[in-house]
């Protein structure tokens, strides 16, 4: 009898030991969605609205996500987050990827690993109708203001101008709306919504100052099967005009 139990005890330790290897992903099953890290305010490649592609957000972005989780056989789902948490939480394994119009740098390939690209944007300024801003310069003696996180922050910084940062893009351009400040500098897309979203401002580029920037997907450092998965999703969309499609919508929505 004592050797009986003595082999039932060992025969349930070794089914809890292969419980718990599976639970902690050692021959677990592949998980059914893939989750995409964002922050929705940063339209027309993300954003807020009710009945969007993905639950309550859709955008250029959104639309490239739902695409690529539909051609791996899983669910995208949305976290929505502050942009500079972003990498965190895809380091920390809180979402499988990050999405967010986000510009590839050489600074973010030293902790994460990025697709191919799948949009090539540029800085530019927002500002009122009747300002006397006309290149990047002129910006020198004028409050400026950027979104925390963003491009437009570091090109600012490295200009050596003063600024004043904040969290959504909505905010910067209501403090420009309402003459708290001179000039919002901006991803060119997102500067192109907001200008046909407000009436009394425009759209100021300066080639010689803002470099074309690309924008990519971010994955975990390593994770060569899923790079090589949404590499392959981008391509396609990109080679039947899906994304250029995309982008004409969405900039074109009201």
């Amino acid at each position: 009898m004592k050797k009986l139990k003595k082999v039932l005890v060992a025969a349930v330790a070794a089914v809890v030991m292969m419980t718990s290897l599976t639970a902690c992903g050692g021959g677990a099953a592949e998980s059914s969605s893939i989750v995409f890290g964002t922050n929705a305010e940063f339209p027309p490649f993300e954003f807020v609205t009710s009945g969007g592609t993905i639950g309550d957000y859709d955008g250029i972005d959104i639309a490239i996500a739902k695409q690529i989780g539909d051609e791996m056989g899983k669910e995208a789902q949305i976290n929505n987050m502050e942009f500079d948490s972003l990498l965190i939480a895809l380091q920390n394994g809180q979402v499988d990827a990050v999405i967010a119009g986000m510009t590839v740098t050489d600074e973010r390939k030293e902790s994460v690993d990025f697709s191919i690209p799948y949009y090539t944007a540029t800085q530019v300024m927002i500002v009122k109708d009747d300002s006397d801003i006309t290149k990047a310069s002129d910006m020198e003696d004028k409050k400026i203001v950027v979104i925390q996180g963003y491009t437009g922050e570091t090109v600012v910084k490295e200009m050596g101008y003063s600024y004043e940062s904040f969290k959504k893009g909505t905010e910067a351009v209501l403090e420009l709306v309402n003459g708290k400040c001179d000039v919002v500098v901006i991803d060119s897309a997102t500067a192109s919504k907001y200008v046909k979203d407000n009436e009394g401002i425009k759209i100021v580029e300066d080639a010689s100052a803002f470099e074309a920037e690309e924008y990519a997907i971010a994955v975990k450092k390593g994770n060569t099967e899923l790079l090589n998965q949404i590499n392959s999703s981008i391509q396609k969309m990109l080679d039947d005009g899906t994304i250029s499609t995309l982008s004409v919508k969405y900039l074109d929505e009201e």
